[in-house]
């Protein structure tokens, strides 16, 4: 039965990610609908799988959100802020090798816009977050780590949330710079699972996530958007 719902999770959080991404590059792309999609599909198949697999339920998840290791948020706080200010100086020294039409044009194909631009960057900051921090380390890593396959779940879950990102950013940036993303989404991912194990909640990976997701749509407000 173990096994069995180990395959379970690892089908249901590969084809969830496999849906978003198809949804990526249909004609509904647009960023509202995907958004919504996503959420859908984020909190459908956690769902479908306890259902399935008889294994816990959605509150189990949700109960990830609670503060249960308020002594490690201060670590969480400073890592976040650190991330924050390496992300916004690797930003400036990267930026030129940034392909401005590309980046440009893809933020329109995704229905981005200065217009909409900030509540956007709301929602990606906040809500976005939130929804991934509940799905790759509530859902995927948490379940996987209770299962003691302890290995395995930091590495599938690390892999899973950087492959997750690829359709989002490929026709963005240079094919350089989506190998350089991906490696640095799958050491995220890592870092996040500490935070997770370390904290006994997702509330650290998500301050951290949060400050990420600022200084990126800080420094893509700045360059690519509000000039």
């Amino acid at each position: 039965m173990g096994n069995k719902n180990v395959y379970l999770l690892l089908v249901f959080s590969l084809i969830a990610c496999a849906l978003h991404a198809t949804i990526l590059h249909t004609p509904f792309n647009d960023y509202a609908f995907t958004s919504a999609f996503k959420v859908v599909v984020f909190i459908l198949f956690p769902i479908l799988y306890f259902a399935f697999s008889k294994d816990g339920n959605i509150k189990d998840l949700l109960s990830f959100f609670s503060l249960k290791n308020a002594k490690n948020i201060k670590f969480a706080l400073i890592l976040g802020a650190g991330v924050f200010a390496v992300i916004v100086v690797a930003f400036i020294v990267l930026q030129p090798l940034f392909d401005r039409v590309m980046v440009i044009q893809t933020l329109e194909n995704n229905g981005i816009t200065p217009g909409n631009a900030i509540f956007v960057f709301l929602y990606i900051v906040i809500i976005n977050a939130a929804l991934e921090q509940f799905f790759f380390r509530g859902f995927v890593f948490m379940t996987l780590y209770s299962k003691g396959l302890k290995r395995f779940a930091h590495a599938f879950s690390s892999i899973l949330f950087s492959v997750y990102h690829i359709p989002i950013i490929y026709n963005a940036v240079s094919p350089g710079i989506l190998i350089l993303c991906t490696v640095g989404l799958i050491v995220a991912g890592l870092i996040f699972n500490f935070l997770t194990v370390k904290c006994n909640s997702i509330i650290g990976s998500l301050i951290v996530h949060i400050s990420a997701n600022l200084a990126l749509n800080l420094m893509i407000g700045i360059y690519f958007v509000f000039v």
